[in-house]
């Protein structure tokens, strides 16, 4: 054959545009493979983790997870993309928990010293990892200095810092205002004194271990001083437990006031810190809530996304987190929305799930496709197991690094119930895995930190009466980036017609494909999948 100029040029084009569709991602059969931008090792994302840090790592081999075996595994937060650490409490405490604080300038020395906070507060800083601590506000323990030298005689100094009635007198102690903070009188919030003036009781809505603090008393300045030692040694800011209950009516505007006024002295002692606040309850109450707070964890979102997963209807799910962010912005325009899946306080993702991988999946892909600052809870990676209805200590229980043969870091504090080698693959097998639950975590928050449009884009989605049940859509658009989401939360194949053309395949979960026909594009689901796409 003769090769002319019209023949070679008849071969640049077809080349051109072969090139082309593999530039886009599209195979020959017009099926599109995932091609996002690789990670240039940006934190954009917001991602952050919690940790309970008795069952996290353990570095000496006691049974007890430490700072030091969190700062080893700093690397690891790091290469999955992590932008900031919550450590559960580290302070000197009665109980595994931690919750009951004895010293809020010390650290508990079952899980180390000084010297090994401060090296952890130096290598987070060198990987660009900011460390927030619990801070207890709410209450004590009841073995802290304070509240035995309160309890010891009516004259203490620290009386006040307390909440105290005549056990024989509390109701109308309470009901004629003589004990701050309170509102009205419930028998199992109180607690008769053990020694010292023991005709006394105490107000302890939690615990009998857990003594209520005076939030009208000097305590008060005692916790800031505390705080602003923690900033000073290099922490970024601070998780705030049992926010709403600081005064015992909790929707009283004498709790806005009294975070108001905690958080604005923080704030003046160092501008950047950062707060979180815990306000366990619907959205109306959260909302009332950030007239004081600029970032509360979103609770109501993820027993909606809970519900959606298992009850197989998605399609509302994106119009539940844009009503939620809708109520916060009209209390704080500058508010933070604070994603997460479960806590140290509830049933873990995977068991909520019952055990269902392809939801803990498609559950891992929304957190990281939503607006707002996403916190992980240790172990949602892997899949950890736990239901809280014999303790709170079975969602709490130790890490899995690897076969426990070879886990030199595994805790073993507990002897866990749910979280074992026979139920959850160890993180070290996970991440040799392309298809693991880790994997889902890793690919997709480096997708997060990759594009500004998850992390920091508008939110937009269809009419939930033109979408089927079992889709969840929605448009993530930051300037001219714009990522379409779709979700399969059936356990049957669909289809979903994208009526835009689709300029790449960013990711997908559980085999999902998306084609291309002519002019026409569709995304082919599997039972629990996702797909990323970008518009």
């Amino acid at each position: 054959m003769k090769v002319t100029p019209r023949i070679i040029l008849s071969w640049f084009l077809l080349l051109t545009i072969f090139l082309a569709c593999k530039r886009d991602g599209i195979k020959d059969n017009g099926t599109f493979t995932p091609e996002p931008v690789a990670w240039d090792g940006v934190k954009r994302g917001d991602v952050y983790y919690e940790i309970f840090v008795r069952s996290f790592a353990d570095s000496n081999g006691d049974g007890i997870g430490d700072l030091r075996g969190i700062t080893d595994k700093l690397d690891y937060l790091h290469e999955l993309g992590i932008s900031g650490i919550w450590l559960t409490p580290i302070h000197p405490s009665p109980s595994y928990h931690g919750y009951d604080v004895n010293d809020y300038k010390e650290i508990d020395p079952q899980y180390g010293t000084m010297a090994d906070f401060d090296a952890l507060i130096n290598k987070a800083r060198q990987l660009n990892i900011k460390v927030v601590m619990d801070w207890v506000v709410n209450h004590t323990s009841k073995l802290h200095p304070w509240f035995t030298e309160a309890c010891s005689n009516l004259s203490s100094p620290y009386r006040d810092f307390y909440l105290f009635a005549p056990y024989n007198q509390i109701q109308s102690y309470v009901q004629s205002g003589q004990v701050p903070a309170t509102k009205w009188y419930n028998a199992y919030e109180w607690h008769r004194v053990e020694s010292g003036t023991t005709d006394y009781s105490y107000f302890g809505g939690f615990s009998s271990w857990m003594p209520d603090i005076n939030p009208e008393s000097a305590i008060v300045d005692h916790l800031l001083e505390a705080a602003k030692m923690w900033l000073d040694k290099g922490v970024s800011g601070f998780r705030f437990d049992a926010v709403k209950h600081i005064y015992q009516d909790e929707k009283s505007q004498q709790n806005i006031d009294f975070w108001q006024n905690f958080l604005g002295k923080l704030k003046s002692y160092k501008p950047e810190v950062y707060l979180v606040g815990e306000v366990f309850d619907n959205r109306e109450v959260m909302a009332y809530f950030y007239q004081a707070f600029p970032a509360l964890f979103n609770f109501p979102n993820w027993n909606n996304l809970a519900w959606a997963l298992n009850n197989q209807t998605g399609k509302y799910y994106p119009k539940d987190v844009a009503d939620c962010l809708s109520a916060f912005a009209a209390a704080n325009p500058n508010y933070i929305n604070v994603p997460k899946l479960s806590n140290h306080d509830e049933d873990r993702t995977m068991s909520v799930f019952n055990n269902d991988m392809g939801k803990a999946k498609v559950a891992a892909a929304v957190l990281l496709t939503m607006p707002g600052q996403p916190y992980l809870y240790y172990g949602e990676e892997i899949g950890m197991r736990g239901l809280k209805n014999s303790g709170d200590i079975n969602v709490r229980e130790p890490f899995l690094w690897a076969p426990k043969a070879s886990d030199r870091y595994r805790a073993s504090w507990h002897t866990p119930v749910f979280s074992t080698d026979e139920l959850v693959a160890p993180l070290s097998l996970q991440q040799e895995e392309k298809n693991s639950l880790y994997s889902v975590y890793a690919s997709f928050i480096k997708l997060r930190n990759s594009y500004p449009a998850l992390s920091q884009g508008a939110l937009y989605f269809p009419d939930p009466n033109e979408v089927a049940n079992e889709f969840m859509v929605y448009t993530r658009q930051k300037d001219n980036q714009r990522l379409l989401i779709i979700h399969n939360v059936s356990q049957a194949l669909r289809a979903y017609p994208i009526n835009e053309p689709v300029k790449k395949l960013l990711a997908v979960v559980n085999g999902a494909v998306v084609e291309k026909t002519g002019d026409a594009y569709v995304a082919k689901m599997p039972a629990f999948s996702t797909v990323v796409v970008e518009l």
